[in-house]
């Protein structure tokens, strides 16, 4: 589950751009080329963009009044944001998500207006169906469509399919595995991981 509250200033966006640039971002962060279209439909479903532009807000630097300025919070399980490489993926995928809707796209690589702050929540305190939700239990939501569908994609070589979600996931660089019933297997996130060890009881 993902919420980005990106706010705005130096520039008067109407109901259309607000909402191209809220579909632009939203579209960055869930059309990724290596997952199936099951998980990424649900993905969709649990990531949520807002876009305001707050009546006050005072910066400095060059052109402080007129330069376009972008604040986004990204709000994800801590579990997410703890692992080192996530900032690392997302914030360039966002910041070039927003640029694109400026005349000059390039401009947010060049100058620093458009910050990302990455905010994780702590298990428990996020929820959905009414309830706390913690992070293993989000991922079996957002993957259940894929591991329901029985699908398995062919692997690229020196790759494999992650069981849970479907993504492919590069051997040499997993971080994840696990062995089930004589085979190896390996995950994109920890709780890729989890969903398979407690659906398979693999101790």
């Amino acid at each position: 589950m993902m919420t980005l509250e990106i706010s705005v200033t130096g520039r008067t966006l109407d109901a259309a751009a607000e909402r191209d640039l809220a579909e632009r971002v939203l579209a960055a962060l869930t059309a990724a080329e290596s997952a199936p279209d099951e998980t990424m439909r649900r993905a969709r479903e649990f990531t949520h963009v807002l876009i305001g532009q707050p009546r006050t807000w005072v910066t400095g630097g060059p052109d402080a009044e007129t330069a376009p300025r972008y604040l986004v919070r990204l709000t994800v399980p801590q579990s997410w944001s703890n692992d080192r490489d996530f900032g690392r993926y997302i914030i360039p995928m966002i910041t070039d998500a927003v640029a694109a809707t400026e005349p000059d796209p390039g401009r947010l690589r060049r100058e620093p207006h458009c910050v990302v702050q990455i905010v994780g929540l702590r298990e428990h305190c996020v929820g959905t169906l009414g309830r706390s939700t913690t992070s293993t239990e989000l991922t079996r939501l957002m993957t259940q469509d894929f591991r329901d569908s029985g699908q398995r994609p062919e692997a690229p070589e020196g790759c494999t399919i992650d069981p849970t979600c479907g993504m492919v996931v590069e051997w040499a660089t997993a971080q994840f595995t696990v062995t089930h019933a004589g085979v190896d297997y390996a995950f994109c996130a920890p709780s890729c991981r989890k969903v398979f060890v407690e659906d398979h009881a693999v101790s």
